[in-house]
């Protein structure tokens, strides 16, 4: 009974985190075709209604790309896992604004820190 009821909260547990966009890839040298068709070349991210708009996006190595708060309440632009090829934007206010340069190619996924059901991709390639 014991190991039924552990199972069953393993299961809630990755569905959860999956849900909320925590079991992302960090960054992987290949997008795949569907990340590839809904990504918008541009190198502007607007956070506004608790979103990031355009959720994916596209561009090329060395293209700095900024995100701009529109919402009264502070957000982060954080990689699903740190690494210096990948954003870790601090606590942004409503008006403020984080950049980052992109230098290698690769597929980028972030998060909000204090709103962890907020993601986005960052697809960089030639």
């Amino acid at each position: 009974m014991l190991k039924r009821v552990l199972i069953i909260g393993a299961i809630v547990l990755v569905a959860g985190l999956a849900g909320f966009g925590l079991l992302h890839r960090s960054s992987t040298p290949v997008a795949t075709a569907q990340e590839l068709a809904s990504a918008v070349s541009t190198n502007q991210v607007k956070i506004a209604d608790y979103m990031f708009v355009p959720m994916t996006v596209k561009v090329k190595p060395g293209t700095t790309v900024t995100w701009t708060n529109m919402d009264m309440v502070h957000h982060s632009v954080t990689a699903d896992t740190i690494s210096p090829n990948a954003p870790n934007g601090p606590l942004i206010g409503k008006g403020q604004t984080y950049s980052f340069t992109f230098k290698k190619a690769g597929v980028y996924t972030f998060h909000c820190q204090p709103h962890p059901f907020m993601h986005g991709t960052i697809i960089v390639t030639n």
